[in-house]
C-alpha cells in the first residue's frame, strides 16, 4: 500500500507541474514586456480564448497547443511507464492533476485558467471517442452561437455523459469500441464537470446576455486600472503679448 500512494503522488506531482506552466502568461509578456499580465484583461483568464482577446490569433494558437500539450504528456508518460500506471488509476490521477495544475498554477499565484484545452488534451488519450463527440458537440456550439463559453460548457457536458455512457455499455460489451474503464472515468466524468463549476460566471453572463463573443477584442494599450485622459484643448487668449521675432 505505501508503493502505491507513493506512486499516485509521483504521478499527481508530475500531472500537477506539467498543468502549472502558463503558457498564456508568459507569452503575455514574451509579446508585451515583463510588466504585462494577460490576467488584467478580457476574463482575467491565461487561457487561449482570453489570449486571443488580448494579444491575437497566433499567439493564442501557440498557447491553445501547448495547454493542450500539459493535458497529453502526463497521460501518455503514465501510460508508458509501468511505474506510473498503476494499475490504470495513473493516466487518470495525471490527467486531473494536470487540469488542477492548468487551474490554480503555482508559478504565477495559483490564478490560470480554466482549463478546457488541457483537459481535452488528457481526454484525446483517455476516450478518444468522448473527445471526438464533445469536440464536434464543442466547436458546432461556438460556430452557431459565437460563444467560446457555452461550447466549452455543452463539450464538457457531452463528455460527462459519454463517460457514464461509455462505462454502462462497456460492462456488457468489452468489445465496444468506445470502451472505458472504471479508472478512466475516473477523470472523465469528474474533469469536465469541474470545469463546468469553474464557468459559473460565464454562466451568469450568458444567462443576462452579457457574454463576450469570439472575436471581440480587448483594449490593451492602456494599463489595467487607468481611463485615458482626453488633451485639453488649447484657449485663445486675446489679452496675449505679440512675441518679437
Amino acid at each position: 500500500m505505501p508503493i502505491i500512494l507513493a506512486q499516485l503522488l509521483l504521478v499527481a506531482i508530475i500531472g500537477y507541474v506539467c498543468g502549472s506552466v502558463p503558457a498564456g502568461d508568459w507569452m503575455g509578456k514574451v509579446l508585451r514586456g515583463k510588466n504585462f499580465d494577460v490576467r488584467d484583461y478580457g476574463s482575467h483568464k491565461t487561457g487561449a480564448t482570453n489570449v486571443l482577446r488580448t494579444l491575437g490569433k497566433v499567439p493564442a494558437l501557440i498557447v491553445f497547443a501547448f495547454d493542450l500539450s500539459k493535458g497529453i504528456g502526463p497521460v501518455v508518460l503514465a501510460l508508458s511507464v509501468p511505474f506510473l500506471y498503476v494499475s490504470g488509476w495513473g493516466p487518470s490521477i495525471a490527467a486531473l492533476a494536470a487540469l488542477i495544475g492548468h487551474c490554480y498554477p503555482f508559478f504565477i499565484g495559483f490564478k490560470g485558467g480554466r482549463g478546457v484545452s488541457t483537459a481535452a488534451g488528457a481526454l484525446l488519450i483517455i476516450s478518444p471517442l468522448a473527445f471526438l463527440i464533445s469536440g464536434i458537440i464543442l466547436f458546432t456550439a461556438i460556430a452557431a452561437t459565437r460563444y467560446v463559453s457555452l461550447g466549452s460548457i455543452l463539450g464538457c457536458l457531452s463528455a460527462v455523459i459519454c463517460g457514464i455512457v461509455f462505462l454502462i455499455i462497456s460492462q456488457s460489451n468489452p468489445a465496444f469500441i468506445g470502451r472505458v474503464t472504471l479508472q478512466q472515468v475516473l477523470f472523465i466524468v469528474p474533469g469536465p464537470a469541474f470545469i463546468i463549476l469553474l464557468h459559473y460566471d460565464n454562466i451568469g453572463r450568458l444567462l443576462a446576455g452579457k457574454e463576450r463573443k469570439i472575436g471581440q477584442k480587448v483594449q490593451v494599450e492602456e494599463e489595467p486600472g487607468t481611463t485615458p485622459t482626453t488633451p485639453t484643448p488649447p484657449t485663445n487668449n486675446s489679452s496675449s503679448k505679440n512675441v518679437q521675432v
